[in-house]
């Protein structure tokens, strides 16, 4: 069977490895996509798995056709009717945040207090009209053909995602077009905030796959999503912490930061943006409180503070030292100091593990956060936790979010809250003052993180569960299965005049500048058909395309909208330059592809670039790499030879660091050989598939010479143009 994962994020990713590798010693087939583009992350993930039947593909992040305005809206819209709906109307801060997004979307002023307490106003029957009105809606939206050609691509059996429910529509077009495509469609949960922080749940999964009982009933409370089809799995982000035991004694971790070891230690745990801007002013006051408590052992303890990952929490400037522990040699840490307490420091390890957080849990007598996921690692652990309950000025994003109360001990958790400081520290004197009692802790992290067994690591019987589901005979779809939406896509409203492009599908334009208009008949500029043949044969979804001479960025434009490649589009043409940026917005490409003022060549240099028709600025030229530019006069008779930077291509992306490519365009009139010479690495690059030159016949001898014999070539000749297909050999 086969599994396609398509995540959002690296992190996401990696809760969910094992499960993966589990799925794969089972038998099965696996490919995972990462929406956000990393080609060295990718590399890093398809080590890890390490097998012939896992693969790490790139995947389109955003929708690209007509209706991707609408849609943004549309669902940004559903997303603040969301947080008017009566489970989530004292999420004030999310709401907040959403408007706000609204607000920049629409561009429009405002004062945002005054906007929610006019929303507020409606009555929650009518909120409910709203959101069906606006969801209705939403099933009229067409799939997006780019995610469409991407599954067809890739033709799996079932589609994973993570998280789905997320500000953003790609992951919601994503799985309309596996519904068209009769591709079963299952939701991951990653994290226990998702389902009440992120938005309304756009488009419907055929499952959805979460941690605990209370998330099944989320998802209907604030979803209206049938409990019938969510599965209680568990939590596989906590496996591997589950898994770790101490790497060193109390003393050993605590002496070397100069720290006392038979003194009480108290670890603090920050939390993200979203609770608190500024964590550290908050912080300082706890250390304050902690050295007036009327307990000896509590004003003595140690205070470690751990910044959340996201977040650099010492002042900017600040020294910071370096630190090794003897246990482990290859473990860096940092440590800073920015409290004038000498038993008090910031503890900063890496976090592409959980080892340095585990270790600060296990050596600490009691842990204090916010509103943090590292407070469940604590329970993990069987180490007491208390919250204080900040005021909007410390962290307006703590207690007005729906999953922050699950934790608390009113609400059936572990953590111990506190009104203020002073409630607090009583808290911790007298839980310093006898041993903690662990069961009811263990109790909690059971029923919300393993809810089959604390002993039972979770990423197996994740894969058990997706292979059951995959047999099961009722792989169902959606309850409310979207209506037919019309085929029409509404006309592009532009206050200037738009030419078509020469493509059937998806629908292009440019704009119909000087250029553009010579080169159109009836309305529509006409496409080579070779190129285009060699974008939809060649180019996967996804892959990464370098274009040399952009000219208006037709090309780049039909890539990008046709396969979602990243395309890196080089054209030096000040002219030309101008309406590339121009025609990647009229398009909608700006993520896509990116507009290069830059002459390739074959060495670095500053020179010129000579117009071959005697139209300064347009496509058509020469980079004369051989004449360095020079102060110097020319008649206005004489043709216009514009200074340009010359770079070679190795030299770029040694620089630069773009995304490597797997296809290279050169566009006629550029010097062939000259740019080879200067690409030589990149053209041995494990990635790069293939290179498409059209030119004159002197121009494919010397890419034929410069290439060899490590490259098979086609070609075909149209007139007088060569056009030849550059693969490389295996």
């Amino acid at each position: 069977m086969r599994f396609l994962l398509v995540a959002k994020q690296k992190k996401t990713t990696e809760a969910f490895l094992g499960t993966l590798r589990s799925l794969i010693d089972r038998g099965h087939s696996v490919t995972l996509a990462v929406q956000e583009h990393d080609e060295k992350r990718s590399e890093r993930l398809e080590d890890a798995v390490d097998h012939e039947r896992f693969a790490v593909v790139p995947c389109p992040s955003v929708r690209t056709d007509d209706w991707a305005d609408t849609a943004a809206l549309l669902r940004r819209l559903r997303d603040c009717v969301q947080y008017l709906r009566p489970p989530l109307r004292g999420a004030v801060k999310l709401r907040a945040r959403v408007l706000d997004r609204l607000r920049q979307d629409l561009r429009f002023d405002g004062d945002l207090r005054a906007i929610t307490d006019g929303l507020l106003t409606i009555p929650p029957d009518h909120v409910g009209r709203l959101d069906a009105i606006l969801r209705l809606a939403e099933r009229r939206l067409p799939p997006d053909p780019l995610f469409d050609a991407f599954l067809t691509t890739h033709q799996p059996d079932v589609l994973l995602v993570s998280p789905l429910v997320h500000f953003g529509p790609a992951q919601a077009d994503l799985v309309a077009s596996a519904r068209r495509l009769g591709i079963p469609a299952w939701m991951l949960l990653y994290s226990w905030d998702n389902l009440s922080t992120k938005g309304a749940l756009h488009v419907w999964p055929d499952r959805m796959f979460v941690w605990n009982e209370q998330q099944r009933r989320e998802a209907e409370q604030l979803h209206d999503f049938p409990p019938t089809r969510v599965v209680v799995v568990g939590a596989p982000r906590f496996d591997e912490f589950f898994s770790l035991t101490p790497a060193m004694s109390r003393d050993a971790f605590l002496s070397p930061l100069g720290l006392d070891p038979s003194a009480p230690t108290l670890l603090y745990v920050c939390s993200s943006r979203f609770v608190s801007e500024s964590e550290l002013a908050f912080v300082r006051r706890w250390v304050e409180a902690i050295r007036k408590s009327s307990s000896s052992r509590v004003r003595a303890s140690n205070l470690i503070v751990r910044p959340h990952p996201d977040i650099a929490l010492l002042p900017q400037g600040m020294p910071v030292d370096k630190h090794q522990w003897k246990a482990l040699p290859d473990f860096p840490a940092r440590i800073g100091r920015p409290f004038d307490d000498a038993r008090a420091l910031v503890l900063m390890t890496p976090n592409d593990t959980p080892r340095g957080l585990f270790e600060s849990i296990v050596h600490s007598d009691g842990v204090v956060g916010l509103n943090t996921t590292a407070e469940i690692e604590a329970g993990i652990v069987g180490r007491p936790v208390f919250t204080i309950l900040a005021d909007a000025r410390d962290a307006d994003g703590q207690g007005n979010t729906v999953h922050f109360h699950y934790l608390r001990k009113e609400s059936g958790g572990f953590v111990s809250t506190a009104s203020g400081f002073d409630e607090h520290v009583k808290q911790l004197e007298s839980a310093l003052e006898r041993p903690v009692n662990t069961a009811p802790i263990q109790a909690f992290i059971e029923s919300f993180v393993r809810p089959h067994g604390l002993g039972t690591a979770v990423s197996a019987l994740y894969a058990d569960a997706l292979i059951e589901q995959a047999t099961a005979p009722d792989r169902v779809a959606d309850a409310v299965e979207p209506d037919a939406a019309s085929d029409e896509a509404p006309l592009r409203k532009t206050e200037r005049p738009v030419l078509s492009l020469g493509s059937d599908t998806p629908p292009l334009q440019v704009y119909a500048s000087a250029i553009a208009t010579g080169r159109a008949s009836g309305g529509v500029v006409t496409l080579d058909a070779h190129v285009i043949r060699w974008i939809d044969e060649h180019v996967a979804v996804g892959e990464v395309v370098y274009e040399v001479g952009s000219g208006i960025g037709e090309y780049a434009i039909a890539a990008a909208k046709r396969k979602g490649a990243i395309v890196v589009g080089f054209e030096p043409a000040y002219a030309a330059h101008k309406e590339f940026c121009d025609n990647v917005l009229l398009n909608r490409c700006e993520a896509l592809v990116v507009p290069i003022p830059l002459a390739l060549a074959g060495h670095d240099g500053l020179a010129e670039i000579k117009y071959l028709h005697g139209q300064p600025g347009e496509p058509g030229y020469l980079v004369r790499d051989d004449i360095n530019w020079r102060v110097k006069h020319r008649p206005r008779n004489k043709p216009y030879l514009q200074p340009a930077c010359l770079v070679r291509l190795d030299s770029f992306v040694a620089q630069q660091h773009p995304p490597s490519p797997h296809h290279v365009r050169i566009a006629p009139g550029t010097n062939v050989g000259a740019l080879l010479i200067g690409a030589k690495q990149t053209i041995q690059s494990a990635p790069l598939k293939t290179i498409f030159v059209s030119g004159d016949e002197e121009q494919a001898g010397k890419a034929a010479d410069a290439l060899g014999s490590a490259w098979a070539c086609s070609a075909q000749r149209s007139g007088g143009t060569v056009y030849q297909i550059f693969s490389k050999q295996s």
